[in-house]
């Protein structure tokens, strides 16, 4: 077992590595999602260099940077396919907690009483 991981190739340090990968992912991911709802192109393209000029400080990178571990990324689809099941856990994970969220708000809405409404 030892000599199998022994194996693995290492990714290079000029590369994202992948946990950290796997969270700007994420989050572009996320971004893209509220940027494909802005309707007017202009104001897309301007929301969006903000939210990825935002994600890229967060993670103390830059766009090269970025797309430099993407190519590698992309030479390397299993690594890239690890991410992505990831995030996709994440994401479900995510929607459950926003579901719960959604039904304790809605259940503490209460509809009035044909006594309370007069």
């Amino acid at each position: 077992m030892v000599l199998c991981f022994g194996c693995k190739p290492k990714i290079p340090k000029e590369i994202i590595q992948p946990d950290q990968m796997q969270k700007i992912l994420y989050d572009i991911h996320i971004a893209d999602g509220y940027i494909s709802s802005i309707q007017i192109t202009d104001s897309a393209r301007k929301v969006a260099a903000v939210y990825y000029r935002g994600i890229f400080n967060k993670f103390h990178t830059d766009s090269a940077h970025y797309n430099r571990s993407l190519t590698y990324y992309y030479s390397n689809p299993k690594e890239l396919d690890i991410m992505y099941k990831n995030i996709s856990r994440r994401v479900q994970m995510e929607k459950k907690r926003m579901e719960k969220a959604d039904s304790l708000s809605k259940s503490k809405i209460k509809k009035p009483t044909p006594a309370s409404v007069k």
